[in-house]
């Protein structure tokens, strides 16, 4: 899903301009998104709430109203939810090369992490986050569920749209979420997403809801960035 720090490319002319990699890649020609159970067991998802629920009180609450209109990658989106700084167990998790292996392996491209994750907490009715494609820094979002939505339909739930691929953000907005494809995750459940290329939204959620995901974010790797992006936590 996305992340929302680092900064925005601000396209308002539209282009589709991937990078050849995710062009090639096993993931696009999937639809640009893989969801897979068990990438971590069930002591790592409890160690992952346990940190969750650590940095809840320093997560920072978000709110845009409205998006901005940037027709391609990063911009503004609407948005109101939380979102924290993931800690150690998070980093080490999805830094590590064992998963920038499997990750590879999966979506057919070699990936980079960047950046040190984030929790994001989904907790009030109402909140969401508008559709968008991510930063440049996020060819690939990797995005697991600490919770179960329990969702009603779209409520809540994260919204893909991999018809619309090659189309700017607009075209989205107006066709709108009966458009897109619904991706519910339970407790557990991790997408694998081009979150730079396939656009993609938080639908909002009603009350009694509580969504809680660990995201952390991939560039598909080229040799130009092979020496420029440090794998540290960012």
């Amino acid at each position: 899903m996305l992340t929302m720090s680092g900064p925005s490319t601000d396209i308002r002319e539209w282009r589709f301009d991937p990078p050849a990699e995710i062009l090639q890649s096993r993931i696009l020609h999937a639809g640009g998104y893989l969801v897979v159970s068990g990438l971590f067991g069930e002591e790592t998802l409890q160690g992952l709430w346990n940190e969750a629920t650590d940095a809840r009180p320093d997560a920072v609450r978000s709110y845009v109203a409205d998006s901005d209109g940037t027709e391609g990658r990063g911009g503004c989106p609407a948005r109101a939810y939380r979102s924290g700084a993931a800690r150690e167990l998070h980093w080490s998790l999805h830094g590590c090369q064992q998963m920038t292996d499997v990750l590879s392996g999966l979506c057919g491209v070699a990936v980079s992490a960047t950046g040190g994750g984030t929790y994001s907490y989904y907790e009030e009715a109402g909140d969401f986050l508008a559709v968008h494609r991510d930063v440049l820094q996020c060819d690939i979002a990797v995005i697991t569920s600490l919770t179960r939505t329990a969702g009603d339909g779209l409520t809540g739930e994260l919204v893909v749209y991999p018809e619309f691929i090659r189309e700017p953000l607009s075209t989205v907005r107006t066709a709108g979420r009966t458009f897109g494809k619904c991706v519910p995750l339970d407790r557990g459940q991790t997408i694998i997403l081009l979150g730079g290329v396939v656009p993609h939204e938080v639908a909002p959620m009603r009350t009694g809801q509580e969504r809680i995901v660990a995201i952390n974010c991939y560039r598909a790797q080229t040799e130009d960035i092979r020496d420029s992006v440090s794998l540290g936590p960012g």
